[in-house]
C-alpha cells in the first residue's frame, strides 16, 4: 500500500472522527427535549390511550412523529440563524398584543403542564408505596406529600445552583431511564402482530372519547413548550450556523426515540388493561394494575420510570415558561446566569415549582384528569403555536438561505390546518354523537 494512499485513509478516519466529536458536543437540546414530551402527562395519554383503544391508535404516531421531526428541525434551524429566541422573534415580527396573547397561551397550557408533573410524581409515588407498605395512610397520603415537596426542592436547587452544561449532562443521563417503558411492554407479553397492524393500519372514529384521546396524544408529543425550551437552549449552547447538520441530527434523534417509547407504553397497556377490560380511575391504576397481569416488577418499573419523567418534565416546563416571558418581555435569562444576574428568570421558574406543588399537595385533587387535559390543551392551542412557527420559518428576510420552501413548507402549513380540523372535530363531536 503507498504512502499517498495510506495518508488518504488517514485523513478519512481523522474526519469522521472529527465529525463524530461535534456530534457529540452539539447532542443535547433535541435529545432532552423530545425524552421530555414523554413527562407525566404524555405517560398518562398514551396509557389510557392504550388502556381505552388497545393498540388501535398506534398509527397515529407515524404522522406524529414525521410532524415531531418537521417542527423541531425548523425550530433549531430559526434560532441558530437568527439568535433569537421563539417569543423574541414573534415579538419582532408580530405586533405586541399578538405577542401577548401568545404568552397567555403558554402561560395557561405550561402552567397546567407543571401541574401534571406533580400530579406524575405523586401517583408514582403512591404506586411505590402501596406496593411496599399497603393501604395506610403513610404510604399512600402521606408520602406522596412528602415525594412532591422534596421534588419540588430538588429542581430548584438544580436549576437555580447549575449551570447548563452540569444541568444537560444530568438531563441527558435521565432520559436513558425511558428504557424502563420497553421493558415493561415486553413483559406484558403483548401480541406483536395485532400491535404492528395496528401501527400501520390507520382506526378512524367520530366519537367523543376517541377525538379527545387523539388531540391529547397529539398535544403530548407535539407540545408548543418544546418549541421555546429547544430554540432557547439551542441558543444558550452556543451552536452555529455551520454546525446545523449536526443539530438537525440531535433533533431527528430526540424526535424518533421519543415516540420509539410511546410506542411501547401504548402497547403495555394495550397488552395488559385493554387485553382485561380492567376500568382506569387515576394513573395509579395503570401502574398497580400492571403487577398480577405483568408481574410486580412491572409495575415497579412503571412507577420508577413515571417518577423519573415526571422529575425531569418538573425540571423543565417552569424552565421553558421562563425562558418564554423572559424573552417576549426583554429581561436577563439563562441557566448560566446567578440568581442576582437574572432575578425575573428565576423567579418565574420559581413561582411555577410552588404552585405546582401546592395544587397538588390538596388532598383529593383530581390527578388523572389534570394530566389528560394540560394534555389536550396542548393540542387545542398547537395550531396557533404552528402558525407562528412556519411564519418566522418561511421568511427569507430573517432565514436568508435557510427559509423553510418547497415541499416542507407545504407540508407544516397541512399539518397546521389538519391539526385545526382535528381540534374542531374534537369541539362539534359531542353535538352529534354520544361518547
Amino acid at each position: 500500500m503507498s504512502n499517498a494512499l495510506l495518508v488518504k485513509i488517514k485523513q478519512k478516519l481523522a474526519s469522521k472522527w472529527a465529525k463524530l466529536a461535534i456530534l457529540m458536543a452539539i447532542i443535547g437540546p433535541g435529545i432532552i427535549t423530545g425524552q421530555v414530551d414523554n413527562d407525566a402527562g404524555g405517560i398518562a395519554t398514551y396509557s389510557i390511550a392504550g388502556a381505552r383503544f388497545g393498540y388501535s391508535m398506534l398509527w397515529t404516531l407515524i404522522p406524529i412523529t414525521i410532524l415531531l421531526v418537521f417542527t423541531m428541525n425548523i425550530t433549531t434551524k430559526t434560532g441558530i440563524v437568527t439568535r433569537l429566541g421563539l417569543a423574541e422573534l414573534i415579538r419582532e415580527k408580530f405586533r405586541i398584543k399578538l405577542t401577548l396573547f401568545v404568552l397567555a397561551l403558554v402561560l395557561v397550557s405550561n402552567m397546567g403542564t407543571t401541574i401534571s408533573e406533580f400530579s406524575g410524581i405523586s401517583s408514582a409515588v403512591y404506586i411505590l408505596g402501596k406496593q411496599i407498605g399497603g393501604e395506610t395512610i403513610f404510604w399512600t397520603t402521606v408520602l406522596p406529600i412528602i415525594g412532591v415537596v422534596l421534588s419540588g426542592i430538588l429542581a430548584w436547587f438544580v436549576i437555580v445552583k447549575g449551570s447548563y452544561k452540569s444541568i444537560e449532562k444530568l438531563f441527558l443521563t435521565m432520559a436513558l431511564f425511558y428504557i424502563t417503558y420497553i421493558i415493561s411492554a415486553f413483559m406484558a407479553g403483548p401480541d406483536w402482530s395485532a400491535a404492528f397492524k395496528g401501527l400501520l393500519i390507520p382506526t378512524l372514529k367520530f366519537d367523543s372519547a376517541f377525538l379527545f384521546t387523539t388531540v391529547g396524544v397529539v398535544g403530548t408529543t407535539v407540545a408548543p413548550w418544546m418549541y421555546f425550551y429547544l430554540q432557547s437552549t439551542a441558543i444558550e449552547k452556543g451552536i452555529k450556523k455551520e454546525d446545523l447538520k449536526y443539530s438537525q441530527i440531535d433533533t431527528t434523534i430526540g424526535g424518533i426515540f421519543t415516540d420509539i417509547f410511546s410506542f411501547f407504553m401504548i402497547v403495555a397497556c394495550a397488552a395488559t388493561l385493554f387485553a382485561h377490560n380492567i376500568p382506569v380511575n387515576n394513573v395509579g391504576d395503570i401502574g398497580l394494575s400492571l403487577a398480577p397481569l405483568a408481574g410486580e416488577y412491572a409495575s415497579y418499573l412503571f412507577a420508577f420510570g413515571l417518577l423519573n419523567a415526571s422529575i425531569f418534565g418538573a425540571f423543565i416546563l417552569p424552565l421553558s415558561t421562563a425562558y418564554i416571558i423572559c424573552e417576549a418581555l426583554g429581561y436577563e435569562l439563562g441557566m448560566n446566569k446567578k440568581f442576582g444576574e437574572a432575578p425575573i428568570f428565576y423567579g418565574i421558574f420559581t413561582a411555577i415549582l410552588v404552585i405546582g406543588v401546592i395544587t397538588v399537595a390538596i388532598p383529593g385533587m383530581p390527578l388523572l384528569m389534570i394530566m389528560r387535559a394540560s394534555q389536550v390543551a396542548n393540542g387545542l392551542v398547537l395550531p396557533f403555536f404552528l402558525y407562528f412557527l412556519m411564519k418566522i420559518a418561511q421568511d427569507q428576510a430573517l432565514m436568508g438561505e435557510y427559509a423553510t420552501k418547497g415541499f416542507w413548507r407545504i407540508f407544516g402549513w397541512v399539518s397546521v390546518w389538519v391539526l385545526a380540523i382535528l381540534n374542531v372535530a374534537l369541539l362539534i363531536a359531542p353535538f352529534f354523537v354520544q361518547s
